[in-house]
């Protein structure tokens, strides 16, 4: 590993990079010349592939014997001479194609492989029956030579494998001059040739089929990569295995410089990451407000056609590790980058050197990542959520209440964002938190409903379903009135980095279960803010006035006890023991998601309906009482709330209690936390049921 300032030493790492991939391209499949893999057997084989026009052996056409006239020993010396040749692409008066001569020269080049040899029958038969096993490897090799002869002049991604295969040929040649010579002396019977060309028939029918496939589809380079690993994986071939790793030299290359040094070096858009940073090869620090979550979001685009099968399992931590190294980059960290040569050699392990190079990639800078979001207080920032979204700093939440709850009352249209603001950083005066600074008031312009209805119907177009499909979500579009109370929340705006972990995404989450949280918090408030009053209600107006409370309450604490605190809590600590970034970003997703699936904050929005509808009573309640505590129509005015109350508290009584149920399509901590608010309630709603 080399000591290096990934921002100060980036652009001599740029002519370091485009000096090895020149390296790599010039010494692979971009030489033009390749005369010296061409041996002097295949020269003398020379034929043209694309008509399969055969030219004639040293300048003379072979002599045509009838065989039948010849002696067993000259027959099997005929018919080894005349294979030999034929293995080589050469036409012999007595292995002949199953189709005309005069058709040869009009196929297309990929039917010419399904083109089936005869041997003359007035051979011995069990010389016939010996040599029809090797016919097979004629058409092999005129498919694979004509496949190289076509790609030679070409400028795509079927050169690397043509020129590749030549030079895989060449011991294919030299195996065949070895052959003539052993004829030529006499020491070659037909038996010894089935013998030793049988172990290279497996290995020209994978070459042919590889090419045939190739012609057919026409695959880019990371196709071709798929289609070569594919057939080695069919065809179990060590010469394929060779293949595919010589091939994919250059695409590893490209991978290993992501992964270790964060560039994108793609002259010829063949890599499955793209930047679409205008600067992606630049120095130049971005601007806090450029380098945020969004950003790094946006930055990398995926092109999944460019990737190889055999990285599709490692394609997260391929861009996780180059994305975290340009994230540390721009928060000028100090650090070692790894150099390690990168090359797929396929092998079956449980992780081949590959994965685990990968996987080394990608744990330094997400380690080192971690380490910076800790010194930069991620923890603090975290228990700040969970103390101000969560209403864990119950002195805040209440003076901030004892200061605007009158103005919330008023419609959202009403209300003055920088007042209501002016409000919130006097309530944070007491507070000693370093980053209280970072917390805003925000209104939102509909109900919490509409806002999960929102979100429901965003996961369906992104998962490319229908928008105007008929879903509860769809009808919560209409929003008649609004109050403070309804659309107050906070914001939390945290700095560069901690901005790429606390983003708008999971504070949209923690918002909504703000948002329910104070509104139950204020209907507790006005409720004590009317028995301060001193209002004085009569025992069945007191006891109603003590199950709202108490229903109220119960709602927060399960939200709050059973839901949220334990599972923030865990959070926390997964923070301090966690080995990587990616640990804690996921964990914190997990809580938001149970957090809100817990709490019944997700689909479908009946239970949150519900519970705004029960909170409004109590509000209506809570008014009632201050303004018609001396009139006449107190009892039955009484009358009314109290059985309005009682039937919305069995609504959601028999709602929780049925997705408690074993048969339901809830999950088992869904049920279990279900079970634990019907046992909340029960004792508010006992004569209900």
């Amino acid at each position: 590993m080399n000591s290096e300032n990934p921002a100060d030493c980036e652009p001599e790492m740029e002519c370091e990079v485009k000096s090895e991939m020149c390296q790599i391209i010039s010494s692979s499949d971009f030489m033009e010349s390749t005369d010296k893999l061409k041996s002097t057997s295949e020269t003398r084989f020379k034929h043209n592939a694309g008509s399969w026009k055969f030219e004639s052996v040293g300048g003379f056409f072979l002599a045509t014997e009838d065989v039948s006239k010849l002696s067993l020993r000259k027959q099997e010396q005929v018919l080894i001479r005349d294979l030999i040749y034929a293995f080589s692409g050469v036409p012999s008066s007595h292995i002949q194609p199953e189709i005309s001569l005069d058709e040869i020269p009009y196929l297309t080049t990929e039917h010419i492989d399904k083109v089936h040899f005869k041997i003359d029958e007035r051979f011995t038969g069990a010389f016939r029956t010996l040599a029809n096993e090797l016919l097979p490897l004629i058409g092999y090799y005129i498919s694979v030579q004509s496949f190289i002869e076509e790609t030679s002049l070409t400028r795509n991604c079927s050169r690397f494998l043509g020129n590749a295969l030549q030079k895989d040929m060449q011991q294919y040649f030299e195996f065949q001059a070895t052959l003539e010579t052993q004829l030529n002396e006499q020491k070659l019977n037909l038996r010894q040739l089935v013998q030793q060309v049988r172990p290279w028939l497996p290995t020209m029918q994978s070459y042919a089929s590889l090419t045939s496939r190739v012609r057919r589809l026409e695959p880019n380079s990371a196709q071709l990569l798929s289609l070569i690993d594919e057939q080695q994986q069919h065809f179990k071939s060590e010469r394929l295995r060779q293949l595919i790793t010589d091939i994919s030299r250059y695409y590893m290359t490209m991978v290993q410089l992501w992964t270790q040094k964060g560039i994108i070096y793609d002259v010829r858009g063949e890599f499955f990451i793209e930047d679409t940073s205008a600067n992606a090869m630049s120095s130049t620090l971005l601007s806090p407000k450029q380098c945020c979550h969004a950003y790094w979001a946006q930055r990398y685009r995926l092109h999944v056609d460019r990737l190889p099968t055999f990285l599709e399992p490692l394609a997260e931590r391929i861009l996780l590790a180059g994305k975290y190294l340009n994230v540390l980059r721009q928060c000028n960290v100090h650090m070692n980058l790894m150099q390690e040569t990168l090359i797929y050699v396929p092998k079956e392990m449980e992780e081949a050197p590959h994965e685990q190079l990968i996987r080394s990639s990608y744990q330094l800078p997400a380690r080192k990542l971690l380490e910076v979001l800790v010194q930069e207080q991620l923890a603090e920032h975290l228990q700040n959520l969970q103390d101000y979204f969560l209403l864990q700093e119950r002195n805040f939440i209440d003076a901030l209440l004892a200061k605007c709850a009158q103005q919330l009352e008023q419609n959202v249209d009403n209300l003055q964002p920088e007042k209501l603001q002016r409000i919130t950083q006097d309530a944070l005066q007491l507070s000693s938190n370093p980053h209280k600074h970072l917390l805003r008031c925000q209104l939102m312009d509909c109900d919490v409903a509409t806002q999960l209805g929102n979100r429901l119907k965003q996961k369906l177009i992104t998962r490319e379903a229908s928008s105007e499909m008929d879903t509860p979500s769809s009808q919560l579009s209409e929003q008649l009135t609004l109050c403070g109370y309804e659309a107050f929340t906070l914001r939390y705006e945290p700095k560069w980095p901690i901005s790429l972990v606390i983003h708008e995404a999971p504070l949209e989450q923690l918002q909504l279960l703000h948002r329910v949280l104070f509104y139950l918090r204020y209907v507790q408030h006005q409720f004590q803010s009317a028995c301060h009053a001193g209002v004085i209600p009569n025992l069945r107006a007191s006891e109603l006035r003590r199950r709202m409370i108490e229903c109220i309450e119960q709602l927060e604490q399960h939200m709050i006890m059973d839901v949220v605190q334990p599972r923030w809590q865990k959070l926390l600590l997964v923070v301090q023991q966690a080995q990587l970034v990616d640990e804690v970003l996921q964990h914190f997703q997990s809580t938001l998601d149970q957090c809100l699936l817990l709490c019944l904050l997700c689909e479908p929005v009946i239970f949150v309906r519900s519970l705004f509808i029960l909170g409004q009573q109590c509000l209506n309640y809570s008014s009632f009482m201050e303004q018609q505590a001396t009139s006449a129509d107190f009892d039955a005015g009484v009358l009314e709330y109290e059985e309005q109350f009682n039937s919305q508290l069995s609504d959601i009584l028999d709602l929780i209690t049925d997705l408690a149920r074993p048969g339901s399509n809830c999950g088992n901590e869904e049920r279990a936390s279900c079970k634990q608010l019907v046992q909340r309630l029960e004792s508010i709603g006992k004569d209900l049921r």
